[in-house]
This record gives C-alpha cells, structure tokens and sequence, in this order.
C-alpha cells in the first residue's frame, strides 16, 4: 500500500516514535481511546450548539457558524477517507437501538443547522428554507435505505461464506 499525505499527517499526530502519548503501548492506547470518546463528543456537541445557535441568534450568526461547521467537518471527512484507504469496513453490521440513537444524534443537528440557515438567509418567506429541510429527511431516509441494504448484503455475504465452509 502506498503511503499518502494521509497516511503521513496520521503518523506525525500519532507520533509512534515518540513519547507524546506515554511511555508503552498501554499509555498509547489510553490516549487514543480518550481521544476517541473526545471526539466523538465533540462531533455531537458542535453540530448542536451551531443548529441552536443559528435559529436563536438569526441571520449574522449563519456565517460565523457555517465556517464552524465546515472546519468541524474537515477532519470527519479524512477520518473516513483514511478509514476506506486502510480498508476498514465502517458499515455496521446490524442496527442496534444504542447505534441508531447516536445516528439521529449525529445527523439531526446538521439538518436543523442548514435548515436554520437556509431560513435566516433566504427569509421566512422563501421556499428555499422548506425545501433544505425536505431535502435533509429525503437524504436521510435515502441514507438509512442504503445503510440496510449494504447490512443486508453483507449478512448475506457472511452467511455464504459460513455456509461454505461447512
């Protein structure tokens, strides 16, 4: 596999060489997981803040946040690019109560968010604000279809290949 700028950026964050994280593998991997749980947090919590901040503050908030929200984004989007180049498969296995929940807490915010901003930039008055959010329940009904149909097929996938080996 070749190494990226990707790949390079993931490994001066990480520093392996160095002590940046403790001292043993141990330390390593409880920085990690505290950097995880952070960002997770923090992936939920922003979004939220901004889709509340943008309808109770109006109009001069929707810029300020929107730039918020695009730097939020970077980072999330290259964790899934260097997920997909590493060849993790991120497609959950079965919905659980636990990971729907998180995905409605996850998603909603941004919705609420482009809605508000829709609304406070083109007017109350405007169409553009109703059609943002019927186009953000359309793409998230589109993307819970799609999240179980690649569930579906991968269950079916995995049952042939136990079925295969018996």
């Amino acid at each position: 596999m070749t190494t990226t700028v990707l790949d390079r950026i993931v490994r001066w964050h990480l520093d392996f060489d160095g002590d940046m994280y403790g001292a043993d593998e141990r330390d390593r991997l409880r920085w990690y997981e505290a950097m995880t749980v952070a960002a997770s947090v923090q992936w939920t919590a922003v979004p939220w803040a901004a889709a509340v901040l943008v309808w109770v503050l109006g109009e001069p908030a929707v810029l300020p946040l929107s730039v918020m929200m695009a730097v939020l984004a970077v980072p999330m989007v290259l964790t899934t690019f260097y997920l997909h180049h590493r060849q993790v498969d991120t497609d959950p296995r079965s919905w659980t109560r636990k990971r729907i929940v998180l995905a409605v807490l996850g998603t909603a915010p941004w919705v609420l968010f482009f809605v508000g901003a829709a609304y406070h930039a083109a007017g109350p008055s405007s169409t553009v604000w109703q059609s943002t959010a019927v186009g953000g329940v359309l793409g998230g009904v589109a993307g819970v279809i799609a999240s179980a149909i690649r569930a579906r097929r991968r269950r079916m996938l995995e049952d042939s290949l136990v079925e295969d080996d018996e």
